[in-house]
């Protein structure tokens, strides 16, 4: 083997990007979510060291050996020294410095069968070209001839995520102050519950953690029967933690892997609005500041609250908007004028909108959207709100991002990548129940549909192709009925509410529209509220543009 001998520098991985975009999309996300993985995860680091490794091989092995660094010595050891450094950098949890970015996206069409055609959202994160993301590994020490190899294939690599995320790797010497790190080390860096927003980041196992887990599923497909019901085997299981990196995606995917085994979800801790907030001037009037009509904010806690509660999510939305803007709250929020005469057109105030992004059956995000822009106290409020709470539960709020008026945004194609809610598509389906809010004339005349035709109307909406009645939705992949939904608000039997049971429907218009769509009873609170149908997001006058999302 090459030399053993402990290195004592603190040693880092330094990734800058020389195009300026970092493209990866976080595992189990689809792209046309628009998310973005940030920081890059050990998980995908890894993988991108191992695949330089297996392209770059022989490259490299002829580097070290003739290189100024090498001595011809391991010649042989080459592929163990490898596999050991996989196994020491598994085996720590790495910390990052992450320069200042922001968030954008492209849009493009993915030809399908026939001549159909998908729009597709590939979202990145920006960054000067000369900026360095840091990742390192505290507390871990490199042989030389670890340290070696790992330099050798970080001057290989020539993209880490999708093909388009060009990459300079080198590794450095670094004594500087990580400022995203596992929630676990909160405590050692010292920043505050306000400063920091936990991400979910796809770690990798350690060896010991990797066998445990191995062992465990083998002992459980022995007890099960070795999962081969209708003669089907089941999926392989690797035998290393090394070799589980290894796998291939379609591999994974093919054998019905919903997380890559070796893998495990870390929340981490990264500055509070690392993405910075992109206003556009270009247009003037009132395209500055204050013309902002939607906000989305992520919740992070445990557990998060059902979908079937979310009239009860957005209320509380509401109530912690309105204790901070006190008497500046205006009345977008309050729904009332200044006599507190409730606003003549009722849907000209703001829709507090609870979303289940990653549709598990919680709300992972609340989405504000008002037809007036929204003013100065309340954009200070937006960036200011932290938490929700109730007496018995607190949730850490996050915001994400604010959007432009919503005719701009549509014609920018901006909506899919901030919230899916926003469309634009031609086909949506219920979310939460449709409650009728107008009573039935006798004999039953004027029924949910007719007053779901009517409202599409009044909101100058083109008249639906199709509306259609379903039995049910799914929530967290189960099917639900409306029963099992909270269909009233906390006021209860003192509001007039002319339909108490609901519906689900599905609604075909003859060209995309924008959202957010939310119609009846209670809709400015998460009732009655659609989500598009993915297949139908495409829109081809918006064809080769690109913009950057507003965060």
């Amino acid at each position: 083997m090459w030399g053993v001998r402990a290195v004592d520098h603190e040693w880092a991985v330094a990734f800058r990007f020389p195009g300026g975009r970092y493209h990866a999309n976080p595992w189990g996300r689809h792209v046309n979510e628009g998310d973005v993985e940030w920081p890059p995860s050990p998980w995908r680091v890894l993988r991108a060291l191992m695949a330089t490794w297996f392209h770059k091989g022989p490259v490299i092995r002829e580097d070290l050996l003739y290189g100024e660094d090498g001595d011809g010595q391991g010649r042989l050891e080459a592929d163990q020294v490898f596999d050991s450094l996989v196994v020491k950098l598994a085996s720590v949890l790495p910390v990052y410095y992450l320069p200042k970015a922001s968030r954008g996206h492209t849009r493009h069409y993915m030809p399908g069968p026939g001549h159909d055609k998908s729009l597709v959202f590939d979202g990145f994160v920006r960054l000067n070209p000369e900026d360095r993301v840091v990742m390192a590994w505290p507390g871990l020490a490199f042989a030389d001839e670890e340290r070696l190899l790992l330099d050798r294939i970080l001057r290989h690599m020539t993209y880490l995520g999708r093909t388009e995320s060009w990459v300079e790797a080198r590794l450095v010497e670094w004594t500087g102050i990580p400022n995203c790190y596992p929630i676990e080390r909160e405590s050692v860096y010292g920043s505050t519950a306000e400063d920091m927003e936990p991400v979910a980041v796809m770690a990798v196992q350690s060896e010991d953690q990797f066998l445990a887990w191995r062992d465990g599923v083998r002992e459980g497909s022995r007890i099960g029967g070795g999962n081969t019901r209708r003669g089907r085997r089941g999926p392989k299981i690797p035998v290393t933690i090394v070799e589980a990196l290894a796998v291939d995606t379609s591999d994974l995917e093919r054998e019905g892997w919903n997380q890559p085994p070796g893998s495990r979800r870390v929340i981490y801790l990264r500055p509070y609005g690392c993405f910075e907030e992109k206003i556009d001037n270009r247009g003037g009037g009132d395209e500055g500041r204050g013309a902002f009509h939607i906000a989305r904010f992520a919740l992070a806690g445990t557990p998060l609250p059902s979908r079937f509660n979310a009239v009860t999510v957005a209320e509380l939305f509401r109530r912690a908007l309105l204790s901070r803007l006190d008497k500046q709250a205006p009345r977008t929020i309050t729904g009332r004028d200044e006599h507190q005469r409730v606003l003549a057109d009722s849907h000209n105030h703001a829709f507090f909108l609870p979303e289940d992004a990653d549709r598990d059956g919680r709300v992972d995000h609340l989405l504000l959207y008002s037809a007036e822009p929204f003013t100065e106290p309340l954009i200070r409020v937006l960036q200011s709100l932290r938490k929700l709470y109730t007496g018995e539960q607190e949730w850490r709020v996050f915001l994400e991002g604010l959007g432009s008026r919503l005719d701009q945004a549509v014609a920018k194609g901006m909506e899919s990548s901030l919230s899916s809610l926003l469309g634009p598509a031609r086909v949506w389906e219920s979310v939460t129940p449709y409650l009728h809010p107008w009573f039935q004339k006798k004999g039953g005349k004027f029924g949910r549909e007719e007053q779901l035709r009517k409202e599409i109307r009044l909101r100058g909406l083109p008249e639906p192709v199709l509306i259609e009645w379903k039995p049910f939705v799914r929530v967290g992949g189960r099917a639900a009925s409306v029963l099992q939904f909270r269909r009233f608000r906390s006021k209860g039997s003192s509001q007039s509410q002319p339909d108490r049971h609901g519906g689900f429907y599905h609604i075909e218009f003859p060209e995309p529209v924008p959202g957010p769509l939310a119609f009846g009873y209670g809709c400015h609170y998460g009732l009655g509220l659609f989500a598009p149908v993915a297949a139908s997001w495409s829109q081809p006058e918006v064809q080769g543009k690109s913009e950057g999302t507003r965060m």
